[in-house]
């Protein structure tokens, strides 16, 4: 098993997490280059399998587009078969609205589990990330009427009453994306504290979770957000990648005092 997922980011900052999937994706396939399927679900599909093929520039793989064009309201307008999914040696599922990128997946969402179950490498990019979740949360910034998220100008949040519904089962939690570029740690307490969800894994951009049968790596430079509701409250606690913590290490060590 190979579960890729990622908080999202720039394409210079997702780079080293395609390489990662790379790597899994070219030990597995039975003939190279390897063919890997894009799932892309947004308002302009072509823009964002324009960014993924940058992303994968130079890294020797076949890019396999299956794509869905999306309204401003997430709905899907133009669907697909995905019939490529079925014999692609990885899987990438590009950022957009959670909602839109299920709904495009719908016919599809137990091959993508048996596919990932056969050991089929899988990343989720922002909210390809999000709806890997057993429970995933699709969108909304209110709970009971209360606001408990910002509204992103730019982003692919949805406004109004906070949605949750069954992923694609990838990973047995909630994954949220964008954390704390996107003010949602937040969202993530008031999910438990609700008891919408009782255990959310928010990741900030430039940041992964590697899952395999090895156990799950965060990589990157920004941290993952555990948070845990009980009878007792909810709690937070904050880790950051090895990677990020020695860039931390390094910089301290280069600072200096004046005239040093």
């Amino acid at each position: 098993m190979s579960i890729l997922l990622a908080g999202g980011g720039e394409t210079e900052a997702l780079r080293p997490f395609a390489e990662t999937f790379v790597a899994h994706v070219n030990a597995r396939a039975s003939q190279l280059p390897a063919k890997v399927a894009v799932v892309a679900a947004v308002a302009q599909p072509k823009a964002s399998l324009a960014e993924i093929s940058t992303l994968f520039d130079g890294l020797g793989v076949e890019l396999v587009p299956v794509a869905a064009s999306v309204d401003a309201k997430g709905s899907v307008t133009q669907g697909f078969d995905g019939g490529e999914l079925l014999t692609a040696d990885g899987i990438v599922v590009a950022d957009g609205q959670p909602l839109s990128i299920l709904s495009a997946l719908e016919t599809r969402v137990p091959d993508v589990r048996r596919l990932v179950h056969e050991q089929v490498p899988f990343f989720g990019i922002g909210g390809g990330a999000v709806v890997a979740s057993e429970v995933a949360i699709l969108g909304g910034t209110e709970i009971g009427g209360v606001r408990v998220a910002p509204d992103v100008a730019g982003s692919s949040v949805i406004s109004g009453e906070v949605r949750a519904e069954q992923g694609l089962g990838l990973v047995d939690l909630t994954i949220l994306s964008n954390a704390a570029q996107r003010g949602l740690v937040g969202l993530a307490v008031a999910c438990c504290e609700a008891g919408i969800v009782d255990r959310i894994l928010a990741l900030d951009e430039a940041t992964a979770l590697e899952i395999s049968e090895a156990g799950i790596e965060l990589i990157g430079t920004g941290s993952l957000w555990h948070v845990v509701g009980d009878a007792g409250g909810v709690t937070v606690s904050s880790s950051r990648a090895a990677s990020a913590e020695h860039a931390d290490e390094a910089g301290d060590a280069g600072e200096t005092e004046p005239g040093q």
